[in-house]
């Protein structure tokens, strides 16, 4: 379920096409691809210069583009739907080619200093520094996997407040007092809340951290044309090659072989999917608590981590195998970490998608009727996870998704 996507069955976006990419190919940009520029805030603005498809300059030669183009810009561009805002920091020159009917336009951004506080054309989000370099960069490559629980030499470590640890021990003994705390969302989608243990959260991001520094871990997808995918992933049990919605057995960039999913995992899915048929069986009276949401036997796990800014546009679950999907065989998602806004609903339609939030240690199920439905992340809420998970595990700051499934 969080799987980047820049193509495949109902996934268009936009009115427009992106021609930049070599060869005049199209551009397979991801909700999550790196943005292609940004506001930089109070001294900077943007100065558009517009070419024709005959390379003669547009612009009106003050503030950029002639008004025409220069309105069509920003309103493509800053408010694509289910987009990162419209943002490049620090960005000095850099051209994009976009095709509009049959008009072939160069956008070329430049910065220029104006006033402290003058007006910016596009508002974009700056990001910090601190995201840009340690989270989702090219730095992870096959030869320096991303790690999820980085450690600094020298860096001092600091004890979160007395106060939390003891709301969070307090929460911890509650759950396990009054046990299962979920609900039916619609038929075949079941939320079990604060589900997994803080104790078995530390646990999961050990094991992934440990997973996701060797061969075939964490890396930073992308397609053939150079697009990033702004999330770091790493398969377990089968690979998905986001450039053709594909499971194989090897990891197309480099050939490696994705680890086996944890017995420990196993054990996980296979009690919430219990308690998921008991919750039905109690909430909706059905004997057939299988009809509503099969049983599965995960042989694909896809672990993504996406950083404070992470975006997921809405889409659907649909490269298991047709067998899979035919019998509504469920999604099991587990979420670690920062807060997720999660929308779901059965068009591709934001503003008809219903939304709830995905905390740290939740466990969301959707099969049966439910398998296909449109599903993304919106928002992820910054210094949310648990202060004790941050303690004991180290999880850089942002959201770790597993996601289980049955090829």
């Amino acid at each position: 379920m969080n799987r980047g996507r820049g193509r495949g069955r109902g996934r268009g976006r936009g009115n427009f096409r992106d021609i930049s990419s070599p060869a005049g190919q199209p551009n397979r940009r991801h909700h999550n691809s790196e943005p292609r520029g940004s506001s930089s805030g109070g001294k900077d603005r943007f100065v558009y210069a517009v070419k024709n498809k005959d390379g003669q300059n547009s612009s009106d030669g003050k503030t950029g583009a002639s008004s025409g183009v220069k309105s069509w810009v920003a309103s493509e561009l800053a408010h694509e739907e289910n987009s990162p805002p419209f943002s490049a920091p620090n960005c000095s020159a850099s051209s994009h080619m976009i095709e509009k009917g049959s008009q072939i336009v160069e956008i070329s951004l430049t910065t220029k200093s104006v006033e402290k506080g003058g007006p910016s054309p596009l508002k974009g989000q700056k990001t910090p520094a601190s995201d840009r370099k340690s989270e989702n960069t090219e730095a992870s490559s096959a030869s320096a996997p991303f790690d999820i629980c980085p450690t600094k030499a020298g860096s001092v470590k600091l004890k979160p407040p007395l106060l939390a640890k003891n709301r969070e021990r307090r929460n911890e003994t509650k759950r396990v007092m009054e046990g299962p705390n979920g609900s039916v969302i619609r038929p075949g989608m079941v939320i079990l809340k604060s589900y997994i243990s803080l104790s078995d959260q530390v646990k999961i991001v050990q094991q992934c951290r440990d997973l996701g520094v060797g061969p075939g871990g964490f890396y930073q997808p992308g397609y053939r044309d150079g697009a990033k995918l702004h999330l770091n992933m790493m398969c377990l049990g089968k690979n998905w090659d986001p450039e053709t919605s594909k499971y194989g057995d090897n990891r197309p960039t480099d050939g490696a072989k994705p680890p086996a999913i944890p017995s420990e995992f196993y054990q996980l899915v296979e009690k919430a999917i219990k308690d998921s048929h008991s919750l039905i069986r109690k909430e909706r009276e059905a004997a057939n608590v299988e009809g509503l949401l099969p049983w599965m036997t995960p042989n694909i796990c896809l672990v993504n981590f996406y950083s404070a800014n992470g975006r997921l546009g809405l889409h659907q679950d649909r490269d298991e195998s047709p067998e899979s999907i035919r019998k509504g065989l469920p999604v099991v998602s587990f979420s670690i970490g920062d807060t997720a806004e999660f929308l779901f609903g059965d068009q591709r339609d934001v503003q008809e998608a219903k939304k709830i939030m995905l905390e740290s240690g939740d466990v969301l199920i959707f099969g049966g009727d439910s398998r296909n439905i449109f599903h993304g992340v919106t928002a992820i809420s910054a210094d949310t996870a648990p202060k004790t998970l941050l303690e004991e595990s180290n999880l850089c700051h942002g959201r770790l998704n597993l996601t289980f499934r049955q090829y």
